[in-house]
């Protein structure tokens, strides 16, 4: 009887032992990549305006797992980091209108991506006046400039010019869609979101590279 006991008290003492360290091993964590963005002005928009922009692509590529980084350059002071690109450091520019005759006839175009044969590309334009007009007439504020940046920021990751039939990436600027960016409920498509996230953690340890901006002087395609 004492050795049933004994047996019964030392099995005690393992579940008890194993509780206590599974309560109190730490939890794991999860690591989300992440992308830097330098943002050159050249529309002059409201600080407050581009504060919450950003703060919608943050929200929309947080959703699909990856963590934002925003740099703000100013023409005359720039913060460190603001001349560099890479796979993970892209530039996004903002316009006041849109430039080259391939958007310009295009009302539906409200920013653009360059890309190479390869699908290789650090920079995106946004296109000011489209969008603000836009947002005026649907009372969407900083919300459609944020979705923009999100869609031009999108291509460049993918690396692809293609458009998909819903999210972030439908490169359709109409009804429903407006109805869905003033809902907040558009994001990049699931598989859209694997390829971004699986994109960055490839390419993290990838040094990045010095450039010199140049003001655009034409623009090609894109929406």
């Amino acid at each position: 009887m004492k050795s049933h006991t004994g047996i019964y008290a030392l099995l005690t003492l393992v579940f008890l032992s194993s509780t206590c360290f599974a309560q109190n091993a730490p939890a794991k964590e999860t690591w989300s990549p992440e992308l830097h963005v330098s943002v050159y002005d050249y529309a002059k928009v409201s600080p407050e305006l581009l504060a919450a922009a950003e703060m919608q692509v943050h929200r929309i590529f947080r959703q699909a797992g990856v963590e934002t980084v925003w740099r703000n350059c100013p023409e005359n002071i720039q913060p460190a980091g603001c001349h560099v690109i890479g796979s993970t450091y892209f530039v996004l520019k903002i316009l006041p209108r849109a430039m080259g005759a391939e958007v310009r006839d295009r009302a539906d175009v409200l920013g653009t991506a360059t890309l190479d044969e390869k699908g290789l590309g650090y920079y995106g334009y946004v296109f000011y006046d489209r969008i603000q007009r836009m947002s005026e007439e649907r009372r969407l504020a900083s919300t459609l400039l944020g979705h923009v940046f999100a869609h031009e920021i999108g291509h460049l990751l993918l690396r692809s010019k293609s458009h998909s039939i819903s999210g972030i990436m439908s490169g359709r600027w109409a009804g429903e869609e407006l109805r869905t960016i003033s809902e907040g409920a558009m994001f990049f498509m699931p598989h859209e979101s694997k390829v971004l996230r699986d994109r960055l953690l490839s390419v993290a340890l990838k040094p990045a590279r010095r450039f010199v901006v140049e003001t655009p002087v034409g623009i090609g395609n894109g929406k």
